[in-house]
């Protein structure tokens, strides 16, 4: 389950990292639109205000020309200064102007328009702010423009532009000069070309590297008095524009089109959009601080963001909610993974994570495990839906027993184990008994009032093992001790560990004997009141190279719980039906053979017809079989069983039942099942001298024979007083170690060609 949340939450934070990843992808590119946005900008007003520049001077260019040539024309002597009203017409027409004037070479002013007082203009050779640009008119055959400079006789800045006349021969005549207005008129020069006060467009010269003009908020004039830049500034700034670039300023100035670098000028930057206008020497430049560009992105991004956390708060909420709804899905998962369907207590992989946690602890407890007695009965009797009403009750019974610390769970089918503090033996047994008591008392399923007890193994923890498996397998040794008799309560011992090793080792060799035919049959003979030979009871015996000789009761136990019932029942029916053929036809005398048939033969479908199919492989008639049951049988599928008996009596085969009344039972199924012989335990007879009650309980079994047609087989009997009365009580057919005991095929036969059978010199006093 953390695997899976720590998987969720990593997808979630995955997904937030892609959004995140695809936010600065988007951001990014919002960054860079918004900036060549600007720069689109700034450059398409550069250019635009580098065409309107290029033309008002070009404009004013031709004036110039057109105006000085006129002047000279008049033939008028330019040794006297006059103001001329040719000229104020001129400055009518043309609003850009603030002034004109014409000068002769040495700089004197002598043609002025009526607007400017000649006795107030300087030489304009001779003065500083004009000596320059005069000069340089003077070299030129182009329009040059003057640094802007104030110009006290108008009381204004302006920009001075002079084109030098030249006669034929291309001598210097005369230079016209004007001056350009700042901030009024309809030209480029008297508008506001920038935008906001982060913003400005200038035009600055080439040569020396002034400010021509600016359009910028709260500006000071003496922005024009002194250079922009230093010339080392400048060719600083050059170098590092032209590695940005990947350009010359050369190739810049050749360019028709504007270009945008980013500049820093006094701790600050800015985007610069240029463009050089080579005619008259003026980078016009068009540029903005970076802060209107962040201001901008800044607006958008805080959008994006929004936009961003709004989602990630949604995905969260939706991630929350599959995170909650995944948490109780695993939780549930888990609860089923650890507990029972049927009864809601913890399961077997729930009990295993209990004890892992109490042994992490390293505190002593106990195991105790608890199997319903014969639960098969049961569900073969009443049911599936009473076989699970019964194990919800017993699991109620159970849980209303238990102290607060302990632990109940369900191992399996009819098997419970509980975990509890107590440790003492003494009052762990105690508590154990009385928990069987308790168990056993009769409840009601439904319309069935039904009474089942319990078998209890305990083992303790660290003292019988160290590990939940070692813990778990040494109760279930001690509950095998209890399920041998039932309705009882072990703690494990030592020599129970012996016991299982030795089970274990019973059904491996038990296999190899199978498959290797290494057991073999006996018979013991059943007798009449002549003491003349009727029939025998065919016994399995197993005598192994390593263990010796195994008691059938141990080996045949161990078949019925490993799966060799089957194989070890094809043995004896098939054994004992071959090797009576060959009694029978060596002796040519018939008897009644009894085979021992276990519940699990008895209750495979294609039994009957492999009995019968063995009849038939050994010639034996049906009516010479005698199947021989114990009451176990009919507990289980009472149906069933009648179904069979019923079939195998129609084939002529008879049923015997085995160590009649030691069943609390047996007496109720006389009357449902049809039986054909009644086998009297020996439990019965060895008392019967002694015990008035024992020999009247088998005088009782006779007349109930007898009442119900049936014929009496006593087993057991050892002495010939006991013979002598059951003769007396009215029984006619006798078997046990007074007459003969069990003996191979070779020794039956002899008996039988003999026709005479001796009792033993001394009685045996065991079975």
């Amino acid at each position: 389950m953390a695997l899976i949340k720590r998987n969720i939450w990593t997808l979630f934070w995955l997904v937030l990292l892609g959004g995140a990843l695809l936010l600065a992808v988007i951001l990014h590119n919002r960054w860079h639109t918004i900036y060549n946005s600007y720069e689109t900008y700034h450059k398409n007003r550069a250019e635009l205000v580098a065409q309107s520049v290029d033309s008002v001077l070009r404009t004013q260019e031709l004036v110039l020309d057109v105006v000085g040539r006129e002047l000279l024309n008049s033939n008028e002597m330019l040794n006297t200064s006059k103001k001329l009203p040719l000229l104020d017409h001129v400055l009518a027409v043309n609003k850009d102007l603030i002034g004109f004037g014409l000068a002769r070479t040495d700089g004197q002013l002598v043609r002025v328009s009526s607007n400017l007082d000649p006795n107030k203009l300087p030489n304009l050779r001779t003065h500083p702010p004009t000596a320059e640009s005069f000069m340089q008119a003077m070299d030129s055959h182009l329009m040059v423009l003057g640094r802007t400079y104030y110009l006290e006789a108008q009381g204004a800045w302006i920009i001075p532009i002079r084109k030098a006349l030249r006669d034929a021969s291309g001598q210097v005549i005369a230079v016209m000069t004007g001056g350009l207005q700042q901030g009024t008129g309809d030209s480029v020069f008297g508008r506001k070309l920038h935008d906001g006060p982060y913003d400005s467009v200038m035009l600055f010269r080439e040569v020396d590297g002034y400010i021509q003009y600016m359009s910028r908020d709260e500006i000071s004039p003496t922005i024009y008095s002194s250079p922009w830049t230093t010339m080392e500034q400048r060719r600083l700034n050059r170098e590092e524009f032209e590695q940005d670039l990947g350009m010359s300023v050369a190739e810049v100035k050749r360019s028709d089109d504007a270009i945008a670098v980013t500049t820093q000028r006094r701790g600050e930057r800015f985007m610069t959009a240029a463009i050089f206008n080579p005619r008259y020497q003026l980078w016009v430049i068009s540029e903005t601080r970076l802060k209107p560009i962040w201001s901008d992105f800044f607006s958008t991004f805080i959008q994006y963001v929004l936009i961003f956390l709004v989602i990630a708060a949604i995905l969260l909420y939706l991630f929350r909610i599959i995170d909650d709804a995944t948490r109780k899905r695993n939780q549930e998962l888990f609860y089923y993974s650890t507990h029972d369907d049927l009864t809601g207590i913890l399961n077997r992989s729930g009990l295993l994570n209990r004890l892992n946690e109490l042994m992490l602890e390293q505190t002593p407890f106990s195991l105790v495990v608890i199997n319903i007695d014969n639960f098969k009965g049961v569900n073969d009797r009443y049911g599936q839906e009473a076989g699970d009403a019964t194990l919800v009750e017993f699991t109620r019974r159970l849980q209303s027993l238990l102290e607060p610390e302990d632990c109940l769970a369900r191992l399996g089918g009819d098997e419970f184990v509980i975990t509890s503090s107590t440790t003492n033996t003494a009052r762990l047994e105690d508590a154990c008994r009385s928990l069987v008591e308790l168990l056993s008392k009769s409840f009601d399923v439904g319309h069935i009032r039904l009474q089942v007890t319990a078998s209890v193994g305990v083992a303790m923890y660290p003292k019988h093992g160290d590990s939940s498996s070692k813990l778990l397998r040494s109760a279930h040794l001690a509950l095998y001790k209890s399920k041998q008799s039932r309705n009882a309560v072990n703690i494990y011992r030592t020599e129970m560990e012996m016991a299982y090793l030795r089970r274990i080792t019973v059904e491996q060799r038990l296999r190899q004997a199978l498959s290797r035919e290494e057991l073999f049959m006996v018979y013991q003979p059943q007798l009449d009141e002549h003491e003349q030979i009727v029939g025998m009871e065919a016994l399995v015996r197993w005598h192994d190279e390593e263990l010796g000789f195994v008691s059938p009761a141990e080996f045949v136990e161990v078949a019925e719980h490993s799966g060799l019932m089957l194989a070890l029942g094809r043995f004896v029916l098939d054994t004992s039906l071959k090797e009576y053929a060959l009694l029978k036809r060596s002796s040519g005398i018939s008897l009644d053979l009894g085979i021992n048939i276990s519940v699990i033969q008895f209750e495979q479908p294609d039994f009957v017809s492999n009995v019968l199919k063995a009849l038939d492989t050994w010639q034996i008639p049906p009516e010479e079989l005698v199947l021989e049951v114990t009451e176990t049988l009919v507990m289980h599928n009472f149906d069933q069983v009648v179904e069979t008996v019923k079939r195998l009596q129609q084939e002529g085969i008879r049923l015997s039942m085995d160590d009649f009344g030691t069943g609390y039972s047996s007496l109720s199924l006389l009357r449902k099942l049809p039986i054909d012989e009644l086998k009297i335990d020996k439990s019965f007879v060895d008392s019967m001298l002694e015990d008035e009650r024992a020999a009247n309980t088998i005088q009782s079994i006779i007349y109930i024979a007898r009442s119900h047609h049936m014929h009496v087989v006593v087993e057991g009997v050892e002495m010939g007083a006991q013979a002598s009365a059951l003769v007396k009580m009215g029984c006619k057919r006798f078997q046990g170690y007074y007459f003969s005991r069990p003996e191979r095929l070779e020794r039956i036969q002899e008996m039988l060609d003999s026709k005479a059978l001796c009792p033993p010199e001394s009685e045996p006093t065991t079975a």
